[in-house]
């Protein structure tokens, strides 16, 4: 997943450079739909497989937002990022990989996930366990860290660890909206 991190990388940055290039040329609404076509396309593409990556990766990816971010402000490269996120509306690349996760097993728990991914997760069963009570998943126990990345595992965590009153929204959008909310003040 490294090298597939890096060559994103390098992608968007190739990209972040042409498009520097175009900024005197077209109003912020071109420049916003470029950079959403071009970069975050490639960012969130996925991103979801980048869960329990490694920090140098993960930091690779957040480069990349930052510098888009920085562009999009028209900021100095020497600017600190996190407050033109927070502008902008954007989700670190951390939070981007929970929300997508979160948003995945949302879809499973209302029946509108692909039937593959249904099928590697497992509602916790016993009505007797609070966990139950609150559309917890179970997350199996793993021995290698690797194993960790898997969908069936990381997927779970991340809806396990949301606060009950967003798992219980029954609207993908209302979801979606109050999904970004709790990551943006966790941020």
């Amino acid at each position: 997943m490294e090298a597939n991190a890096h060559h994103c990388a390098k992608t968007c940055f190739f990209h972040l450079r042409r498009i520097r290039q175009l900024r005197r040329h077209v109003d912020y609404d071109t420049l916003y739909t470029l950079i959403r076509a071009l970069i975050l396309s490639r960012l969130d593409y996925c991103i979801s497989l980048f869960a329990c990556s490694s920090q140098s990766t993960l930091h690779c990816l957040q480069c990349v937002q930052d510098a888009t971010a920085r562009l999009l402000c028209g900021a100095s490269a020497r600017m600190h990022a996190p407050p033109l996120l927070k502008k902008l509306h954007w989700l670190p690349v951390l939070s981007r990989i929970q929300f997508k996760l979160c948003t995945l097993m949302f879809e499973i728990n209302h029946g509108s996930a692909p039937q593959y991914l249904s099928e590697v997760v497992r509602r916790c069963d016993d009505t007797r366990l609070r966990s139950n009570m609150r559309g917890n998943f179970v997350v199996s126990c793993t021995r290698l860290h690797i194993s960790d990345k898997a969908f069936s595992i990381a997927g779970p965590r991340a809806w396990n660890a949301l606060p009950s009153d967003i798992k219980l929204i029954s609207t993908r959008t209302s979801f979606r909206k109050k999904l970004k909310t709790h990551f943006s003040s966790l941020i």
